[in-house]
């Protein structure tokens, strides 16, 4: 799940849903990922991804930063849209498959936007009860196949199962995962899931390792980003230094203000200044883009 910032519209016109779908469509295929479900609202957006050997950070930050860059230029307007890094869940596909398909469609139903989902044009929902042709790029099969084998039958079985009421601990678990973190399935998948993931960058990554990769790209030493110097260069190291650290490592802005002694409303305000200027500046998204690889090959080491 992706949000917009601060809950900030991020679709207004059918040409920025339909744009938006463009770009998952071609993520989808260059990440090779695919697409069980998903629901488009108005300030966010929910899909079930089912990833390879691709990370999925990669397809997130790609349609993020294009629709983001896409919408500012449309509305001539600057900043961040998203509400920082992508909200996900690691599901175990065999045994939540089918009430994670019904937790995204009834989406607009717990918003009350409508009453029915058949009503809400804007998710897969109609592509799994046959009424209209599955897209390209949405997966439905697997998704079907859980509720019967010949294609009339799993629609109706579909049709019954939405009807039915998911309970409220579900329904959390779904939000937010479990007590083990952001993982929903079996004790086994779980331990396995963490075994083979061992949290990746989220947790493995130091800051020590964020500032070594970025002091490597922006060809200044570790010693001068920490130093008192406030030479536009190194501040802007350290921005982004700080930007990746909180969006993808789970770090917060303070944990970098105090490593670098700085005060908090100077860094804050550097951090913003990055993330507009990242709107608008392709080479310098492509050097973020270039410095979150390291990162995350450094973490899979």
């Amino acid at each position: 799940m992706i949000r917009g910032n601060a809950k900030q519209t991020i679709f207004h016109r059918d040409e920025e849903y339909r744009y938006f779908e463009d770009i998952l469509a071609q993520g989808l295929e260059q990440y090779s990922l695919m697409l069980h479900a998903y629901c488009w609202m108005e300030n966010h957006v929910h899909m079930a991804l089912q990833v390879t050997d691709q990370p999925l950070s990669k397809l997130m930050q790609n349609i993020s930063q294009r629709y983001t860059h896409w919408f500012n230029k449309r509305y001539d307007r600057v900043g961040h849209l998203f509400q920082g890094r992508y909200k996900a869940i690691l599901v175990d596909k065999d045994a939540y498959l089918k009430e994670l398909i019904r937790y995204i469609h009834l989406n607009p139903v717990r918003a009350n936007l409508v009453s029915d989902p058949v009503d809400y044009p804007l998710s897969s929902h109609a592509a799994y009860t046959g009424r209209v042709k599955s897209p390209c790029w949405l997966s439905v099969d697997k998704g079907l196949g859980q509720f019967g084998k010949t294609e009339l039958a799993a629609q109706a079985a579909y049709l019954h199962f939405m009807g039915q009421t998911t309970e409220e601990e579900l329904l959390e678990q779904l939000r937010h995962g479990t007590k083990q973190g952001r993982i929903l399935g079996s004790e086994d998948f779980i331990k396995g899931a963490l075994k083979q993931n061992k949290e990746k960058v989220s947790t493995e990554i130091t800051i020590e390792q964020i500032v070594d990769v970025v002091a490597k790209v922006y060809q200044v030493s570790p010693m001068e980003l920490t130093s008192a110097s406030r030479a536009r260069h190194p501040a802007e190291a350290r921005a982004i230094i700080a930007l990746i650290g909180m969006d993808y490592c789970n770090f917060s802005l303070s944990d970098f203000t105090r490593y670098f002694n700085r005060n908090l409303p100077s860094m804050s305000r550097l951090v913003k200044d990055v993330r507009t200027r990242l709107t608008k500046n392709q080479s310098m998204l492509e050097r973020v883009e270039h410095i979150k690889d390291q990162i995350t090959a450094i973490s899979e080491a």
